[in-house]
């Protein structure tokens, strides 16, 4: 008798931690799935989702039914997207026609996700390199669209299609840049003698601020400073390595020459001093930089871009 009563309790026991064991576990397992529901992913892809379910159940309705409300869009046809129909861009557009115009989620650029805009831009605009990988430029990544600078309906004609001129375009965001431009010496962009887009590439996908760049300089620079570009048979390491900026401040600076420092001796000191391991960039003895006459190195190292007579760059 009380070895089955003690068979019982040990069966009981049993039982009791299993259900501790399985509880714990299957409730984590729910956990998760509910987790991974909710995951950003997952949260991401609904809007693509439901995006994809509206082009789904939108039908075409033809540039004739746009035309019924839209007729301001004849602006289109100054536009070399005159050969188009209002569908190829903005998508079906019967979801639309039948809500009155209240369905702007279904056709507006501006309503709908940026990345679905620049899809259907580069759906013709696909073949053009410098357009093609917008998506991964500083200007993509920080999900601006083509509509942001573009305008397809525009009401003044400009090259491009921007809505602003190109210099008011780009300082329309870059404010620190245009006020660089309003300094003592500065490249004359708010003379209109320069535009940004000169420098900059505004669709491209470079490391650096979205600056056309080959190896040894920079494109952006040389393009009008020919004589700077090289190649030399003496290379001065900061034009080959660090690029122009080691030196300038390209958009405008105080000091002249656009120079980084306001006295040439201090702007080179700042590599050929005697630091650790550096012993063989320390100037001769001769050269005291005490005396105003020794201040300004370019006096005497004239070619301080490069050389193809000197390794030290004297005139």
């Amino acid at each position: 008798m009380k070895s089955a009563t003690g068979s019982r309790r040990r069966t009981t026991a049993l039982f009791i931690l299993a259900a501790l064991v399985w509880l714990p576990l299957a409730g984590w397992e729910w956990a998760s799935t509910a987790v991974q529901a909710e995951s950003p992913a997952t949260a991401a892809s609904a809007p693509a989702a439901e995006a994809a379910a509206v082009q789904e159940e939108a039908e075409l309705v033809g540039t004739d039914t746009c035309m019924i409300c839209h007729d301001e869009s004849v602006s289109v046809q100054r536009t070399p997207h005159a050969t188009k129909e209002c569908e190829d861009c903005h998508g079906p557009g019967s979801l639309h026609f039948e809500s009155g115009g209240e369905r702007l989620d279904t056709v507006s650029f501006k309503h709908r996700d940026p990345g679905w805009g620049v899809g259907q831009c580069q759906s013709c605009h696909r073949q053009d390199p410098h357009l093609s990988v917008f998506l991964q430029s500083s200007h993509g990544r920080n999900n601006l669209a083509c509509v942001n600078c573009h305008q397809m309906h525009p009401q003044q004609a400009r090259r491009g299609l921007l809505s602003q001129a190109h210099n008011d375009l780009c300082a329309s965001c870059h404010v620190a840049a245009q006020a660089q431009f309003r300094k003592p010496y500065s490249h004359p962009v708010l003379e209109d003698a320069m535009r940004c887009v000169d420098c900059h590439t505004p669709h491209s996908a470079d490391l650096k601020p979205q600056r056309g760049l080959a190896e040894g300089t920079e494109t952006g620079c040389v393009s009008c400073h020919s004589d700077k570009s090289g190649p030399f048979v003496f290379e001065h390491a900061p034009s080959k390595v660090g690029g122009c900026a080691s030196c300038h401040q390209p958009h405008g600076s105080v000091n002249a020459k656009m120079l980084n420092r306001a006295q040439v001796h201090q702007l080179c000191l700042e590599c050929h001093s005697m630091t650790a391991g550096a012993a063989a960039a320390q100037p001769f003895s001769f050269h005291d930089i005490r005396s105003p006459r020794f201040r300004n190195c370019t006096t005497c190292h004239r070619q301080i871009h490069g050389s193809n007579a000197d390794p030290d760059f004297l005139r």
